[in-house]
């Protein structure tokens, strides 16, 4: 039996629990669920995903055998505990997640509608309201913004009630989700080993994606079975390049230890390679936001030909290049340089920054645009520095 699709896999879970005390929860399901490890929880079951075809999948028989094990869940709803949220600690995951949801909603109304305590500065949020949250934050909100959100692939809000003085939620439940977490806990360790020479290390470092799924190896593994890349596709066109290219056969040259490439990062604007590049950077690179920061980005993105011979660097980076010199304009007599949420490129090439100040945090946001020209004079600027930096072996400023 082929594997089947996350998305037919929620729909499964869905059918064999429906109308059961503990039903299960769509879960969005993607390669970044399986970055810490090999498994998504669902219920108190690890359940493993594989790549199949370039797709994430999961196995059928898993799946039923996980509905139909919350199905049969022995649970008494008049059987209550205390949650202890408000205790929540980094090793009781579900807890923190919840408390996390609890706290954003009571800041988004403290920012949104004030505080509703006396006194004239906002509250800590840490005092509990009548309804169980912090300042004037309400249950309600809390389920329309995070109601669909799911916990080991279950529904945690519809079975939490408040005493008065405490959240309570069915033993049953708070059992299974502490299994989940000891479960969750064992297979991030289980994931922090170098799947050849077993050495224990940081998941975030040595575990990458590959064509089979995600692959942990330490520093000394990725070096022995990849070598560095030495620049023999600058120049080439990304579309020129045959399939069997390999690029896992390459070190990561943005990844400050060895690591194991798995795509030829190239620029989108001109075609030309930049290099081997392994997913985490990939994904950086095409995100766009801080990554000239990174060390090493600047020369990475004039490997292109098209950008060094432009004086330019792909637009997403651009309003990083422009916040380093241009200045934005305060909010009102406040000394502090206001904060950029986010700049975006127009279609006309200017830059739009949306701004707020941490001075005044119940302020709105406002906008500054800096014109198209402007932008181009400040990005080739910052273009010739790098490449002058470069020629004489330095780090681009």
């Amino acid at each position: 039996m082929p594997p089947i699709s996350p998305q037919y896999a929620n729909q499964l879970l869905a059918e064999l629990t429906e109308g059961c005390p503990v039903p299960a929860a769509p879960a969005s399901l993607s390669r970044y669920t399986f970055q810490q490890s090999d498994y998504v929880l669902i219920g108190d079951t690890a359940v493993r995903g594989h790549k199949y075809r370039g797709r994430w999948r999961l196995e059928e028989k898993d799946i039923r055998a996980c509905g139909k094990r919350l199905a049969s869940l022995p649970f008494d709803p008049e059987d209550l505990v205390d949650a202890r949220l408000s205790s929540a600690g980094r090793d009781q995951m579900w807890r923190a997640q919840i408390h996390r949801w609890f706290d954003n909603i009571s800041y988004r109304d403290q920012r949104a509608n004030g505080c509703h305590c006396e006194g004239q500065r906002p509250c800590g949020r840490s005092r509990p309201n009548s309804h169980g949250l912090g300042c004037g934050a309400t249950f309600k909100q809390v389920k329309e913004r995070y109601g669909r959100s799911p916990i080991a692939c279950t529904s945690p809000l519809p079975l939490l009630t408040w005493s008065g003085t405490a959240w309570m939620v069915p033993r049953a439940y708070a059992d299974l989700l502490d299994r989940a977490d000891q479960i969750a806990a064992e297979c991030v360790e289980q994931a922090t080993r170098c799947s050849r020479c077993n050495a224990a290390g940081n998941v975030w470092k040595w575990r990458t994606s590959s064509n089979s799924g995600y692959t942990t190896l330490c520093p000394a593994c990725s070096a022995s079975i990849a070598r560095p890349y030495t620049g023999h596709l600058r120049g080439r066109l990304y579309a020129s390049l045959l399939k069997n290219s390999q690029p896992e056969a390459f070190l990561c040259r943005m990844c400050p230890r060895p690591r194991q490439a798995l795509y030829w990062d190239h620029c989108h604007a001109h075609g030309f390679v930049r290099g081997p590049v392994c997913a985490s950077c990939n994904t950086y690179e095409g995100g766009g936001h801080r990554f000239i920061h990174h060390p090493g980005a600047v020369s990475h993105l004039l490997q292109c030909e098209g950008c060094r011979r432009d004086r330019t660097v792909p637009p997403r980076h651009q309003p990083d290049i422009v916040l380093q010199t241009f200045t934005v304009d305060p909010h009102g007599p406040c000394a502090k340089r206001p904060y950029s949420a986010w700049g975006s490129v127009q279609e006309d090439g200017s830059v739009r920054f949306r701004l707020r100040c941490w001075q005044c945090p119940f302020t709105p946001q406002w906008e500054q645009v800096v014109s198209a020209v402007q932008v181009r004079q400040l990005v080739r600027e910052f273009v010739d520095r790098a490449l002058d930096a470069d020629a004489v072996g330095q780090e681009p400023a």
